[in-house]
């Protein structure tokens, strides 16, 4: 029997893994209040998603679905990081999110929308939610 040490057990014993980390939850927080603004924003102001930002792709879905897209996701990763945390749901979350921003960013970049858009969603969002998937399934 081996008597070494296993540094990520040792972490995750302290409460150091990459998933109990308490800025994810406020991320999720914030996506949500982000969620709610952009779905209020395109409920009064129909022209405020408009193609020469998102795209021709973002636009044959409605704002309301693109909100929804980002907010039912985040309320997946937030109860699914409360202790214990439930790694299928933070993964189920984090895979929808990482689809999300990858295709806006997609749309943004290559169907006529802004690039730094598209850059945003896929350097700052797609990369975190692909990190949060691979924590949430990979063994701790």
């Amino acid at each position: 029997m081996s008597t070494r040490v296993n540094t990520k057990l040792i972490n995750k014993a302290l409460g150091r893994d990459y998933l109990s980390q308490q800025e994810l939850e406020n991320d999720q927080w914030a996506l949500i209040f982000v969620g709610s603004l952009f779905w209020w924003l395109a409920a009064w102001s129909p022209d405020a998603f408009d193609v020469s930002m998102y795209g021709r792709f973002a636009l044959m879905f409605q704002a309301e679905a693109w909100a929804m897209a980002m907010m039912a996701p985040a309320a997946m990763v937030m109860i699914g990081l409360q202790d214990p945390v439930k790694r299928w749901m933070v993964a189920a979350g984090a895979g929808l999110e990482a689809i999300q921003f990858i295709a806006l960013g997609y749309s943004a970049l290559f169907t006529g929308g802004e690039p730094i858009i598209g850059v945003f969603c896929w350097v700052f969002f797609g990369r975190k939610y692909i990190r949060l998937l691979w924590s949430a399934i990979s063994d701790p």
